[in-house]
């Protein structure tokens, strides 16, 4: 009885300490063209003692009139600049749709829990073992899908460029476990 009791309260514990995040992807339907992307200016500033958030405002010529976007990010101070200010900017895109008329939207969200260590959203590279969780789902492609017997999903990764935004794709496909290889990435 003890044994069984000590048992169930480790599993409760263990449990009890993991982390869940939720994972989306959206997915727009518009008649949007974007066909130039200009003074692109980003700012770093600390918000506390751990954070920083940047800032990031460029011009972008939208169904052929320039249109002045902002988009925010919010991360730890560990982060580099590069990739809180790519989120800054991937965020500005949603003012983009949001501004479109006639505009269908899809989201998918999953709710994953893991006891390990936090997760970082990260550039990969081809061959490399990853959990699904470090790359961004691609918005066009987000359910998974099966080739030659395997797990496979679609993902994205914004670069930004000055005077440009640059999104690489690219297919990781399961492993074993929770590990994916990343198959291709263009």
């Amino acid at each position: 009885m003890f044994r069984t009791t000590a048992l169930i309260l480790v599993t409760i514990a263990t449990t009890a300490q993991a982390d869940c995040y939720v994972r989306s992807a959206t997915t727009g339907q518009a008649q949007i063209s974007v066909t130039n992307i200009a003074d692109v200016q980003t700012l770093v500033v600390p918000i506390n003692h751990t954070q920083n958030k940047c800032f990031a405002n460029y011009r972008a010529l939208v169904n052929g009139k320039w249109e002045s976007l902002e988009g925010t990010n919010v991360g730890p101070k560990s982060m580099s600049e590069e990739e809180l200010c790519r989120g800054a900017l991937d965020s500005s895109r949603a003012q983009i749709l949001s501004r479109a008329t006639g505009t269908n939207i899809s989201v998918e969200t999953n709710m994953v829990c893991d006891d390990r260590p936090a997760i970082q959203v990260r550039n990969v590279k081809v061959g490399e073992l990853v959990r699904v969780s470090e790359v961004r789902p691609h918005p066009n492609f987000p359910r998974p899908f099966v080739y030659r017997t395997a797990q496979c999903r679609w993902f994205i990764e914004p670069e930004p460029r000055v005077g440009d935004l640059l999104q690489r794709q690219g297919i990781i496909c399961q492993s074993h476990g929770d590990e994916w290889r990343v198959i291709d990435k263009w």
